[in-house]
Order: C-alpha cells, then sequence, then structure tokens
C-alpha cells in the first residue's frame, strides 16, 4: 500500500486466524531494496 496506484487490498476472511494473519500483513513494511526487487519482478 506504499505505492500510488494501490488505493485498498481485497481480502475475504473465513476464520479468526485469517483476520489475525491479515492484520500482522498490514504492518508489514518493506524495504526500498525489497520493493524494487518486487516492481523488477512484476515489469
Amino acid at each position: 500500500m506504499s505505492r500510488d496506484g494501490v488505493t485498498a487490498p481485497i481480502a475475504s476472511a473465513t476464520s479468526l486466524a485469517q483476520v489475525e494473519s491479515f492484520a500482522r500483513a498490514a504492518a508489514l513494511s518493506l524495504s526500498a531494496g525489497q520493493l524494487a526487487r518486487l516492481d523488477t519482478a512484476s515489469a
């Protein structure tokens, strides 16, 4: 969500474990290098 083109992820939880996992993912922070690798992989 650190990119301008991404406004909202779509998540659908069917269990408490999934809700907890989504909450942890929302707090994830990637370094500039990790973001660059993702950009390269998705180009």
